[in-house]
């Protein structure tokens, strides 16, 4: 029987890369497919062999070297390759039907589905969309209180002129003619060690087991363009710099309309001059006068939840930390607010006046401590003001 020329038939060279080759047979197939008005059947299954030929480097390969692929040698009636019989066996007398009697048959595809999942879980996962992750950043003060954001990303999704599905508005559907609705190809190989048969996903429809009537003219029958979408976005209370938000469904749409990755965004939390975050609470240093830290006082303290009276204890020491309840940050999904621990920081003034000066060692003569005035530097003081 004389073998046909898969390269002649999708109308390309040998030389041919497999983007090449997978246009080729995209166009002739949507050619000759049989549910169009002037499809052909028998051109449409010619077409379609040689496509599982040459898009499979291994059959390319056995048929760029023995002009057929062994699957070939075996519907044609012949003995494969060099060494081997008509019917099936070597010279030597191996049994290409299993070792002994009844043969052995190896299944791979089984036995690497048991190891890494089923072929529909895989499937599955690949055909799922891709996940995506975005920085986003924010104030501080929108990440104590939470907000609604508003975000503009750029992804492939549903393709608007074909809902998803892939196929022409007005046409339908169909079950795939290559896999005949499996989505995977069974192919087995006899060889000395018995047949082994393996399973691989369609080429025609990746896996899918339908593929549209009249592809899509806007996506190219993939279900899928790029676009840029819209989302509003709920930040939390609470959240903190570099967690992230999960955002179910939003990340890339899958292949022709199958489950959407999901989105993820970064969170970036700008500092603030302010206040510093430790957990769930937040740090402030406020500066006191000496007279203030030693008889005590009343100071308006600024919070981010607006101003406040703070009320600093008599005899309060440099460095005392003092706790506003309530005035923290947010537990996220939660009512409680850590607080504001607020260091009180006393400050010696830098230029005293004379007054002041005559009041201050009054109130160390007072305690029987010893101070020492410089006094050129009241000289100084009083040459400025002549």
């Amino acid at each position: 029987m004389v073998q046909k020329d898969y390269y002649n038939i999708l109308g390309i060279g040998k030389s041919s890369s497999p983007e090449e080759i997978k246009k080729a047979y995209r166009k002739l197939a949507h050619q000759y497919h049989p549910d169009k008005g002037k499809g052909n059947e028998d051109k449409f299954k010619e077409v379609s062999q040689a496509y599982q030929v040459l898009s499979d480097t291994e059959k390319r390969s056995q048929y760029d070297q023995y002009g057929q692929t062994f699957e070939d040698a075996q519907r044609n009636g012949g003995g494969g390759y060099g060494g081997f019989s008509a019917g099936g066996g070597p010279a030597s007398g191996w049994d290409f039907n299993g070792f002994g009697q009844g043969g052995v048959e190896f299944d791979f595809g089984d036995i690497f589905g048991d190891i890494f999942g089923s072929r529909s879980e895989r499937t599955e996962r690949r055909r799922r969309g891709v996940d995506l992750e975005m920085p986003l950043t924010i104030s501080f003060e929108e990440a104590i209180f939470g907000m609604q954001k508003t975000i503009v990303l750029e992804k492939k999704d549903k393709c608007q002129t074909c809902k998803g599905t892939g196929a022409k508005p007005g046409t339908k559907v169909v079950t795939c003619p290559v896999c005949h609705g499996q989505g995977n190809i069974r192919t087995t190989r006899r060889t000395i060690f018995g047949n082994i048969a393996s399973t691989t996903t369609c080429n025609r429809c990746d896996g899918e087991g339908k593929i549209p009537e009249n592809p899509c003219a806007t996506c190219d029958g993939s279900g899928i363009t790029r676009q840029e979408k819209t989302l509003q976005i709920k930040i939390p209370a609470g959240i903190d710099n570099g967690q992230r938000i999960r955002i179910g469904g939003e990340g890339e749409v899958g292949y022709r309309d199958s489950k959407p990755g999901d989105l993820y965004l970064l969170i970036h939390v700008q500092k603030s001059k302010e206040f510093i975050r430790q957990g769930q609470n937040l740090l402030k240093e406020v500066p006191i006068s000496f007279a203030q830290a030693a008889l005590g006082a009343k100071i308006p303290i600024k919070t981010l939840d607006g101003e406040i009276e703070l009320k600093v204890p008599s005899g309060t020491q440099s460095g005392k930390v003092l706790r506003v309840a309530g005035k923290g940050v947010p537990l996220i999904n939660s009512g409680r607010r850590g607080d504001l621990l607020i260091t009180v920081r006393v400050v010696v003034p830098n230029r005293l006046t004379k007054k002041e000066s005559e009041l201050l060692k009054d109130w160390a003569k007072l305690r029987g401590e010893t101070v020492e005035v410089d006094e050129s530097l009241w000289s100084s003081i009083r040459d400025s003001l002549v």
